[in-house]
């Protein structure tokens, strides 16, 4: 299971909300979900979205059942588990891969917002000190390509450090995450190889502020599952072709 952030310190209540969940990793690679959870937030309105631009405040149903599966599939694999967070609440109430001010309303989602920002700071410091450099996957959904995963990278700027030290093929070549996906038969938009520019699914709040795009080791890819792919029947298979890919990347590195 996953280790649950206790919140009790920013709450007023006197239980403890585990509503974020992490796992220390053994291996390279960060597994994010901020869009998979089905708790509400005890207390609080759900969001509005006055004045903000894009709002969305739909589940990405079963994207961390995805994390959790594919985390398990690798541990079972190699015997080492990735670093992984993942929010149990509902994003109508919180949405942490968006800025502060346009991720929640009332001042009760700010320790939820701030946990899993912490969290993920951790993780990516803790990848930099022991590994010397990594990846971050931000897991979502979508409903555009039903059988395809976009991926999305703010047009390149996520994967800077990749992109120096593995040319162009760091991103979508034959080893890498995204071209072992390809290869097993799964849709990759935009195309490995492909010279396109990313479109609506480029990459939110964490890959912008948790890949190298200002620096560092660490860069960050988002992944937008399709429905289908993340559905009952499919979701085992996705999680295993996911699990298959990393650790293909992972040997190759």
């Amino acid at each position: 299971m996953l280790a649950p952030i206790l919140l009790a310190a920013y709450l007023t209540c006197p239980t403890q909300d585990n509503l974020i969940q992490t796992q220390t990793g053994d291996i390279p690679i960060i597994l994010s979900a901020p869009h998979g959870g089905r708790t509400p937030i005890p207390g609080m309105p759900e969001r509005q979205g006055n004045g903000v631009s894009k709002f969305v405040a739909v589940r990405d149903e079963r994207t961390d059942e995805l994390a959790e599966l594919t985390s398990k599939d690798i541990e079972r694999d190699i015997h080492k588990r990735p670093y992984m967070v993942a929010a149990n609440f509902e994003r109508k109430y919180v949405d942490p891969n968006r800025p502060a001010n346009e991720a929640y309303e009332s001042p009760q989602g700010k320790p939820y917002y701030d946990a899993y920002q912490q969290a993920l700071t951790r993780a990516k410091q803790d990848v930099q000190k022991r590994f010397g450099a990594g990846l971050l996957l931000d897991l979502h959904g979508q409903k555009a390509e039903m059988d395809s995963i976009f991926r999305g990278t703010d047009n390149g700027l996520s994967i800077r450090h990749l992109q120096a030290s593995k040319g162009p093929q760091g991103l979508d070549g034959p080893q890498t995450i995204v071209g072992l996906l390809a290869a097993e038969g799964y849709p990759i938009i935009p195309p490995p190889g492909s010279t396109a520019k990313e479109g609506k699914f480029d990459g939110g709040y964490i890959v912008q502020t948790y890949g190298s795009a200002n620096g560092g080791t660490v860069d960050a890819i988002q992944l937008e599952f399709g429905t289908h792919l993340r559905s009952k029947a499919n979701i085992e298979k996705t999680a295993q072709a996911l699990a298959s890919a990393i650790e293909g990347y992972l040997r190759a590195r």
